[in-house]
């Protein structure tokens, strides 16, 4: 975890700046409540540490309900499919499938210091899932023959996140804009789109 030490300095700072500006709107914007749906695709996948290539490239849906200008809170469903291949000193090779899930709400406070541009920041929580399976080379099963496996097996994993993002948001339309995010869940970094309903 210390290699996110940075990173997470990186967001709290760049969210106590937000919060301290979350004053200057935009005017003549709607303040009525508004729902939003919005679909992202991870740009730089949680794994890519492991040197893991992407079957399945991050993908999240979320439902955000904003009863003001200032604030929102959503619900966010999200998966990702990766693998990686490792290579045993003995030669032996297998193949790690990695079926990751998440399920989070998360809350966001938004700043607007120009007409079509928004900024906006806030904290997940969330659940995770990862359905992790292996597949040995043909060789790597003759080789070891009735011994154990040479690599170690690990079980499913689940468990519960806590994390911040950070992001910004351009309004193509009245209804219809672009985002782009900074945090830790399913990627890194996401893009995608962002419909008001």
């Amino acid at each position: 975890m210390n290699y996110l030490a940075p990173f997470l300095k990186i967001i709290v700072c760049s969210l106590f700046f937000l919060f301290s500006t979350t004053n200057i709107q935009a005017q003549g914007r709607n303040q009525q409540p508004t729902w939003d749906a919005r679909a992202g695709v991870g740009l730089l996948p949680t794994f890519l540490k492991d040197f893991t290539s992407n079957e399945v490239l991050p993908v999240s849906f979320e439902l955000r309900y904003r009863p003001t200008q200032k604030f929102s809170v959503g619900f966010l469903a999200g998966m990702s499919i990766s693998e990686a291949h490792q290579v045993h000193h003995t030669g032996a090779k297998r193949v790690v499938r990695n079926s990751f899930q998440m399920y989070a709400i998360r809350t966001a406070i938004h700043s607007a210091p120009f007409d079509k541009w928004e900024i906006y920041g806030g904290s997940t929580f969330g659940y995770t899932n990862s359905q992790v399976t292996y597949t040995e080379s043909a060789s790597s099963i003759e080789r070891r023959q009735d011994e154990p496996s040479f690599f170690p097996e690990a079980p499913e994993r689940g468990g519960f996140l806590f994390s911040a993002f950070i992001g910004t948001q351009y309004q193509l339309h009245e209804r219809i804009s672009l985002f782009g995010e900074l945090g830790f869940g399913l990627s890194i970094a996401t893009t995608g789109v962002s419909v008001r309903l």
